[in-house]
């Protein structure tokens, strides 16, 4: 088997033979970048974001009105509206810890575990929301967003802490943790850490905004 450096050695002899111009050289002698590591968790999120022409990941933090939500569809609408890119040219990331998880999860979480009441998310009557009122219906949304090509990410060490705060000091804080893995919404991708994944998509050149 071939490996990188005699791949790369073979090259570099091959275009000294044929006296290569300087560019072409020096475009061959570059490195190639190692491939992640098999047991790295699934970054594929990573590469449709930064294989945008356009693209950005937003970090929230609080529920805040959805803040970090509407940031997303600003960004969004505004390169249709007013630099004529259609959404399939964008590539944008939401990175969801702390409060703003709550964006994240289903209906059933809300309503088990009160996280309207939690957070101060009211229903249209004023009430504590029993269902999680991000999901659908307004532009911002995470399922409208979603429909646009925005990748929803879920921070596992805030969906921890968050379990251990749900399960008390009686609870089963790794049980509670399993379960608000297992009932994020549809596509969403839970990544080790945020600070992680707002790190890693900035080495592959995508710009960062947080949302407090």
């Amino acid at each position: 088997m071939s490996t990188p450096r005699r791949s790369f050695l073979s090259r570099l002899a091959a275009l000294l033979a044929v006296g290569s111009a300087p560019a072409t050289l020096a475009a061959a002698v570059r490195p190639e970048p190692e491939p992640a590591p098999a047991f790295w968790p699934d970054e594929r999120w990573l590469e449709m974001i930064a294989n945008r022409e356009h693209k950005i990941i937003i970090e929230a933090g609080s529920v805040a009105d959805g803040l970090g939500l509407r940031r997303a569809l600003n960004f969004i609408d505004v390169l249709n509206q007013d630099y004529q890119i259609p959404d399939g040219r964008v590539g944008c990331a939401v990175g969801t810890h702390s409060g703003a998880l709550v964006f994240i999860l289903n209906d059933a979480m809300w309503a088990k575990h009160g996280l309207g009441a939690k957070y101060g998310v009211k229903d249209a009557q004023g009430n504590a929301a029993t269902t999680n009122t991000f999901r659908a219906g307004a532009p911002f949304t995470v399922e409208a967003l979603a429909k646009r090509g925005v990748q929803f990410l879920a921070c596992n060490r805030s969906l921890m802490r968050l379990g251990r705060e749900l399960a008390g000091a009686t609870g089963n804080a790794n049980a509670t943790h399993a379960e608000l893995v297992a009932n994020v919404l549809p596509g969403v991708v839970v990544t080790p850490a945020m600070i992680v994944a707002v790190s890693r998509a900035g080495t592959r050149g995508v710009p960062y905004m947080a949302v407090p």
